[in-house]
């Protein structure tokens, strides 16, 4: 399922919130779309092209054990 971001500041709402799959269903301007990127490919997103708009989407992870 995705849920689309109407704003920057939606967008990183609903990733701290932990859903996994935005779509920034508006026309974002490349300073944001780089701030967005560099924030949250670092942890582990991927930013594709949709029909119309990006969509970003979070990879699920196993958590790692303990050392």
């Amino acid at each position: 399922m995705v849920i689309k971001a109407k704003n920057l500041q939606d967008a990183e709402e609903l990733l701290h919130s932990g859903i996994s799959k935005v779509e920034l269903a508006y026309d974002i301007g490349s300073d944001d779309f780089f701030r967005l990127a560099t924030h949250w490919c670092d942890r582990g997103a991927r930013i594709t092209k949709g029909h119309r708009h990006f969509v970003v989407q979070m990879k699920s992870f196993a958590i790692p054990p303990n050392h």
